[in-house]
């Protein structure tokens, strides 16, 4: 083309994106809607005014340059990490040991440890080593198959490519025209003389492509239906490890443009399905994903099929066809019979393969315009329906089944008519914890496998796309050309005999009306359409304008597709309302989208106000959802590896510690109440995002189905949460602070004892003064990192790093929790009301029964108070783990109430220098040694 008709074709191109956008949007199919909810709901889509839930106060600046610090210190002692000393000396003298993991006291039951056997650890701390290390080897199980599978798409040729899409203008040549169109083509229907010629069009629901159409015409007249394709697999006995084999129905449909889409459809409904594969759009879930949420220890195999919900034939004003299907995915499960495995209805509401069904018939339109290979399987529908119409009203040119003989004939031979079987396993184990046990530990752990097939079934012949009157008898000679033969007036219309499909469909038939055999019965791709019964084409003339123009004139020089693309790329959407050049950008400018790769190919949507405002409302609901979770990733009760519903399943881990009492509405409590959300200044956010966040390792890194980041980051106190979208900077959404956990004692009052009560049973526990630290770090399964002092003695008078308490419970089934405070009083609270959830966040160390020492109540609060004393200086960690300690023994019997000596118990002088702590005889009120049944190791 010379330089004037280039600049003429720019001219052209320019025009026609201007006329599409003219009529973006707009109703053209005559009628006006009423009110839609949905698409103008009472409320409005996120942006909610409101900030995340829970307190916030401004940061201090103190605390965020110690952040900094610790970081700079973190980053500097990662190169010399030590070993800790697990064997120590508490308070009193005595050695004690530390559990390998967490770094806290362990007591009377203890496990050796993984790595070092003559280390100890918690149970709690082996459970969480066990599911990590279970985790690890399912990571690296889930990375050897997707190498595997990567490998078997590449060699079996797996993986839509948009260069197999047929040509409009090859095939224009085919057919002979006089000038072949660059662009869209369509039929117009000539009434008087019944035949059909094929015109140029810039309207995207009038266009067919005219390869897919031929290769459609033929498979009608050859074996009076659709098109047909399914995997089935070999040995359906051994569906587990059998290859799957191709079935094309004709049989010459391998190696076609058709069989191309509906294999490379079929098998990406499969991945879907199986969640192999990256979900088009935002919160929906794979059948896998579906089961996590609804359990069930029954095996199942099912598949989910394509098929086509509404078919018809409108027509313009200048009398274009518009062939007009809505599609969707149907779920059916699988059971073996004689002949092998059959489909049957899935009638179960609830049942894994009927939600991803829903789901996905839903965001059909929306996933069509986003992944290329559906939309492409949607427009060998339209043509599918187009050829069904054309045979049934007897417009069909018979030189176009000549036509299509030359594309079988010239089509490439499918070399991979067997393929891998396509398999999903999702392990989901459990270990389960009760008073620092492993129960069932071996048992606990189990996994569950799952098959999903796929298949495409069109069914058209349930829809009567022509006039009965207007019917003229087709037939099929022997040979490979296709004839119209004269007077077949004893066709009729008769059940297909396939079993397992509702409803019943009727297809065009001269064979016999026989029990199909098994090999004949569709078990995958089936476009079908003898369901669907329309008496004449829809007419909307001085509705939808004239949609056809010459071969010679300007829509068929001109690609609108490409311009339509070119726009959207460079960002000069001018010509569109701001509303609708964002919607555009959401449907095509995404990573969740695939059909920016077109270009020659690529057909814009249909600029109908209906299918326009539908995928608006779709679009719409995909930000809702990112609005809540980005509300939800800024709340202090975000829980690490429990995200909740709004984010992908995969945020949530199906490997599980079950904790006993420690459930994540009790995390997602904790964490509220000990994170403190801060408000920080800009150039704040600014320094972490350009000096500290690009050297800083995530403590969570997780993406969503848009490849947006969600990290959080941990610097001495400060937790700092990030989002970073696609092809965008990180941007810190919140920074907590993380403080103490302070349990309010939320009890009766102390009357409701009565002296006499008997001590039944007493229980140790130790906590980390950090609960949210700990509580983080168990849910990322790390291990305790080491302070400067941790490999020195544990000198309890300095470092303060765990607290004791004690549960008393008695005779009359009151419980009691007893602690001496910093302050030097002691603590007692009568039936608490999160008792369970401290002692959830906490470690057992000793628990025995004293029902027979005869120890009451009376005795209990006598020795609280001569402990009882408030100093100045308080009381250190040493003196308020003395007096756990002794009130166990106290209860146990293995301790009596003394007169105490002169200046006994006091603290030093304020402002005294303590000596360091070394080994010395044992002081405390009884010559046992032992304070707990089993002794310190179990």
């Amino acid at each position: 083309m010379t330089q004037e008709d280039l600049e003429a074709l720019k001219v052209h191109q320019d025009k026609a994106l201007r006329r599409y956008a003219e009529k973006f949007g707009r109703q053209q199919e005559g009628n006006q809607d009423g009110f839609n909810r949905r698409e103008f709901s009472w409320t409005g889509h996120g942006h909610s005014p409101a900030g995340p839930k829970g307190r916030a106060e401004k940061a201090d600046q103190a605390e965020l340059d110690a952040a900094l610090l610790a970081f700079q210190k973190a980053g500097q002692s990662n190169s010399c990490k030590r070993q800790p000393r697990l064997k120590d000396l508490d308070s009193e003298g005595e050695r004690i040991t530390l559990c390998a993991h967490c770094l806290l006291p362990v007591g009377e039951n203890a496990y050796a440890g993984k790595e070092d056997k003559t280390t100890s650890v918690h149970g709690e701390c082996m459970a969480q080593l066990m599911l990590q290390e279970i985790q690890e080897k399912d990571h690296k199980r889930l990375q050897e198959e997707a190498e595997t599978k990567e490998k078997n798409k590449k060699e079996y040729s797996i993986g839509w490519d948009v260069a197999s899409v047929p040509s409009n203008a090859v095939a224009a040549r085919r057919l002979g025209l006089d000038h072949c169109p660059n662009g869209l083509c369509c039929l117009v229907l000539d009434e008087g003389s019944q035949t059909v010629r094929v015109a140029a069009t810039h309207e995207p629901t009038a266009a067919v492509n005219l390869e897919y159409l031929l290769l459609a015409l033929r498979a009608r007249c050859h074996a009076c239906r659709e098109p047909l394709f399914s995997l089935d697999p070999v040995d359906p006995e051994n569906i587990e490890t059998t290859m799957q084999a191709k079935r094309y129905e004709p049989k010459w449909l391998a190696g076609t443009s058709v069989g191309e889409v509906m294999f490379q459809a079929d098998y990406f409904l499969k991945e879907l399905a199986m969640g192999d594969h990256g979900m088009p759009v935002l919160g929906m879930m794979s059948v896998f994903d579906w089961s996590d949420t609804e359990p069930t220890d029954k095996p199942w195999t099912g598949r989910e099929w394509f098929v086509v919900k509404k078919a018809e034939i409108r027509m313009a004003a200048d009398n274009t066809l518009i062939p007009h299907v809505k599609m969707g995915v149907e779920a059916r499960e699988q059971q073996m019979t004689r002949h092998g495995l059959q489909d049957v209805p899935c009638n179960n509401p609830n049942h894994p393969l009927q939600k991803f069904a829903e789901a996905f018939t839903k965001n059909f339109d929306l996933i069509a315009e986003r992944k290329s290979v559906i939309f492409h399987l949607r427009e060998l529908a339209k043509a599918s329906v187009m050829a069904k119409f054309l045979m049934e009203s007897g417009t069909l040119p018979v030189e176009w089944l000549k036509i299509a003989d030359g594309i079988v004939k010239d089509a490439k031979p499918d070399e991979c008519m067997e393929i891998p079987q396509l398999w999903n396993m999702r392990g989901q184990s459990r270990i389960q914890v009760v008073g620092g046990k492993i129960l069932n530990s071996e048992t606990g752990q189990w996994s569950q496998l799952r098959s999903v097939y796929g298949g495409i079934e069109f069914g058209l012949d349930r829809f009567e796309l022509a006039q009965r009157h207007m019917l003229r008898p087709v037939g099929v000679t022997d040979g490979s050309t296709m004839q119209m033969p004269i007077g077949l007036q004893g066709m009729q219309l008769g059940p297909t005999g396939r079993p397992g499909f509702a409803p019943s469909r009727f297809q065009l038939t001269q064979r016999p009306l026989t029990q199909p055999s098994p090999q004949e019965q569709p078990q995958g791709v089936d476009l079908n359409l003898d369901k669907f019964e329309l008496s004449a084409p829809d007419r909307f003339a001085g509705a939808l304008p004239a949609c056809s123009s010459t071969l010679d004139s300007m829509e068929a020089k001109t690609l609108l597709g490409k311009s339509f693309l070119q726009s959207i790329r460079d960002g000069s959407t001018d010509l569109f309302k701001a509303d609708d050049a964002s919607l555009l950008k959401d449907v095509y400018f995404s990573s969740l989208s695939d059909r920016m790769d077109e270009d020659d190919a690529f057909v814009p949507p249909d600029p109908d106000a209906k299918y326009i405002a539908k995928l608006r409302n779709l679009v719409s609901e995909e930000e809702d959802l990112k609005q809540r979770r980005r509300r939800k990733f800024t709340e202090a009760s975000f829980v690490v590896g429990k995200a909740g519903s709004e984010f992908p399943t995969s945020w949530t881990s199906s490997f599980q510690v079950d904790n006993h009492g420690l459930s994540t509405d009790l995390m997602q409590a904790a964490l509220a109440s000990s994170l403190v959300k801060l408000v920080v200044e800009k150039s704040f956010s600014e320094t972490l995002v350009r000096d500290v966040l690009p050297s800083a390792t995530p403590e969570f890194e997780k993406p969503t189905e848009d490849g947006t980041q969600f990290r959080i980051y941990r610097f001495g106190s400060l937790e700092v949460r990030t989002i970073q979208e696609i092809s965008k900077a990180e941007v810190v959404e919140a920074v907590f602070s993380m403080r103490p956990i302070t349990w309010q004692p939320d009890s009766v009052s102390e009357d409701a004892l009565r002296d006499g009560e008997r001590l039944a049973k007493v229980t140790m526990y130790v906590e980390a003064i950090n609960v949210v630290s700990e509580l983080n770090r168990s849910l990322h399964g790390k291990a305790a990192l080491l302070s400067e002092e941790g490999d020195a003695f544990w000198q309890s008078h300095a470092l303060d790093h765990c607290n004791y308490y004690l549960v008393l419970e008695t005779d009359a089934g009151n419980k009691l929790v007893t602690e001496k405070l910093s302050d030097g009083s002691v603590g007692l609270a009568v039936n608490p009301a999160n008792l369970t959830n401290r002692n959830s966040l906490a470690r057992l160390l000793y628990s025995a029964d004293c029902a027979e020492t005869g120890v009451s109540v009376r005795d209990f609060k006598v020795f609280r108070n001569q402990s009882a004393r408030q100093t100045p200086s308080g009381a250190c960690p040493s003196e308020r783990q003395v007096y756990v300690k002794n009130v166990f023994k106290l209860a146990c019997g293995k301790a009596r109430l003394v007169r105490k000596g002169k200046g006994t118990g006091k603290g030093p002088a304020p402002g005294a220098a303590r000596a360091p702590m070394q080994p010395q005889a044992r002081k405390t009120y009884s010559c046992t040694v032992n304070y707990g049944r089993g002794g310190a190791q179990a």
